[in-house]
Protein backbone atom coordinates (compact mmCIF):
# COMPACT_ATOMS: atom_id res chain seq x y z
CA UNK A 1 0.00 0.00 0.00
CA UNK A 2 1.46 3.33 -1.08
CA UNK A 3 0.33 6.62 0.38
CA UNK A 4 1.93 9.90 -0.68
CA UNK A 5 0.37 11.44 2.44
CA UNK A 6 2.52 9.30 4.73
CA UNK A 7 5.67 10.43 2.93
CA UNK A 8 4.62 14.09 3.16
CA UNK A 9 3.70 13.84 6.84
CA UNK A 10 7.14 12.43 7.56
CA UNK A 11 9.00 15.20 5.80
CA UNK A 12 6.81 18.31 5.79
CA UNK A 13 4.18 17.93 8.49
CA UNK A 14 1.34 18.72 6.07
CA UNK A 15 -2.06 17.59 7.34
CA UNK A 16 -4.60 16.47 4.77
CA UNK A 17 -8.32 16.11 4.36
CA UNK A 18 -10.21 12.86 3.90
CA UNK A 19 -12.42 14.23 1.13
CA UNK A 20 -12.01 12.10 -1.99
CA UNK A 21 -12.02 13.23 -5.60
CA UNK A 22 -14.91 10.83 -6.32
CA UNK A 23 -17.09 12.91 -3.94
CA UNK A 24 -16.59 16.22 -5.78
CA UNK A 25 -19.40 17.50 -8.01
CA UNK A 26 -18.98 18.69 -11.63
CA UNK A 27 -18.00 22.33 -11.90
CA UNK A 28 -15.90 22.32 -8.73
CA UNK A 29 -12.13 22.72 -8.62
CA UNK A 30 -10.11 21.18 -5.79
CA UNK A 31 -6.45 20.65 -4.86
CA UNK A 32 -4.91 17.18 -4.49
CA UNK A 33 -3.54 16.54 -1.00
CA UNK A 34 -2.44 12.94 -1.43
CA UNK A 35 -2.85 9.75 -3.43
CA UNK A 36 -3.33 6.54 -1.51
CA UNK A 37 -3.96 3.09 -3.00
CA UNK A 38 -2.00 0.16 -4.42
CA UNK A 39 1.47 1.28 -5.51
CA UNK A 40 0.88 0.61 -9.23
CA UNK A 41 -2.34 2.60 -9.33
CA UNK A 42 -0.91 5.41 -7.19
CA UNK A 43 2.15 5.66 -9.43
CA UNK A 44 -0.01 5.81 -12.57
CA UNK A 45 -2.31 8.47 -11.09
CA UNK A 46 0.70 10.55 -10.13
CA UNK A 47 2.14 10.14 -13.65
CA UNK A 48 -1.16 11.50 -15.00
CA UNK A 49 -0.73 14.65 -12.88
CA UNK A 50 -2.63 13.81 -9.68
CA UNK A 51 0.21 14.95 -7.43
CA UNK A 52 -0.07 16.87 -4.16
CA UNK A 53 -0.76 20.53 -4.88
CA UNK A 54 -2.25 19.97 -8.35
CA UNK A 55 -5.56 21.68 -9.11
CA UNK A 56 -8.24 19.33 -10.48
CA UNK A 57 -11.49 20.47 -12.07
CA UNK A 58 -14.40 18.04 -12.28
CA UNK A 59 -15.90 18.49 -15.74
CA UNK A 60 -18.74 15.95 -16.02
CA UNK A 61 -20.02 12.58 -14.82
CA UNK A 62 -21.33 9.73 -16.95
CA UNK A 63 -24.72 8.38 -15.82
CA UNK A 64 -25.18 5.26 -13.70
CA UNK A 65 -21.81 5.44 -11.94
CA UNK A 66 -19.72 5.57 -15.11
CA UNK A 67 -16.42 7.39 -15.61
CA UNK A 68 -15.89 11.01 -14.59
CA UNK A 69 -14.08 13.58 -16.71
CA UNK A 70 -11.43 15.72 -15.00
CA UNK A 71 -9.02 18.45 -16.03
CA UNK A 72 -5.66 18.27 -14.30
CA UNK A 73 -2.61 20.31 -15.30
CA UNK A 74 -4.33 21.41 -18.50
CA UNK A 75 -5.18 17.87 -19.65
CA UNK A 76 -8.70 16.46 -19.84
CA UNK A 77 -9.05 12.78 -18.90
CA UNK A 78 -11.63 10.32 -17.64
CA UNK A 79 -11.31 8.03 -14.65
CA UNK A 80 -13.35 5.28 -13.04
CA UNK A 81 -14.97 6.34 -9.76
CA UNK A 82 -13.11 3.58 -7.88
CA UNK A 83 -9.77 5.05 -8.99
CA UNK A 84 -10.93 8.57 -8.08
CA UNK A 85 -11.47 7.31 -4.51
CA UNK A 86 -7.67 6.96 -4.26
CA UNK A 87 -7.18 10.71 -4.75
CA UNK A 88 -7.71 12.80 -1.62
CA UNK A 89 -8.45 16.49 -1.99
CA UNK A 90 -8.90 19.51 0.27
CA UNK A 91 -6.58 21.22 2.66
CA UNK A 92 -7.12 20.67 6.40
CA UNK A 93 -7.72 17.83 8.79
CA UNK A 94 -6.21 14.37 8.92
CA UNK A 95 -6.37 11.38 6.63
CA UNK A 96 -9.31 9.20 7.72
CA UNK A 97 -7.16 6.06 7.71
CA UNK A 98 -9.53 4.30 5.30
CA UNK A 99 -6.80 4.45 2.69
CA UNK A 100 -4.65 2.13 4.82
CA UNK A 101 -1.73 4.55 5.15
CA UNK A 102 -1.76 4.30 8.93
CA UNK A 103 -1.84 0.51 8.95
CA UNK A 104 1.43 -0.14 7.16
CA UNK A 105 4.50 1.72 6.09
CA UNK A 106 5.40 1.90 2.37
CA UNK A 107 8.14 -0.53 1.35
CA UNK A 108 10.29 2.38 0.12
CA UNK A 109 10.32 3.90 3.62
CA UNK A 110 10.89 0.54 5.32
CA UNK A 111 14.04 0.12 3.23
CA UNK A 112 15.22 3.58 4.26
CA UNK A 113 14.49 2.86 7.91
CA UNK A 114 12.22 5.91 8.22
CA UNK A 115 9.57 5.54 10.95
Amino acid sequence: MFCSNRVERLFSGIAVNSLRLADIQPGQTVVVTHVCCGFGIAARLMELGFVPGAAVQVLRRAPFGGPVQYRVQGVSLTMRPEDARCVYVGGTGECDGECGCGSSQPAELQELGVA
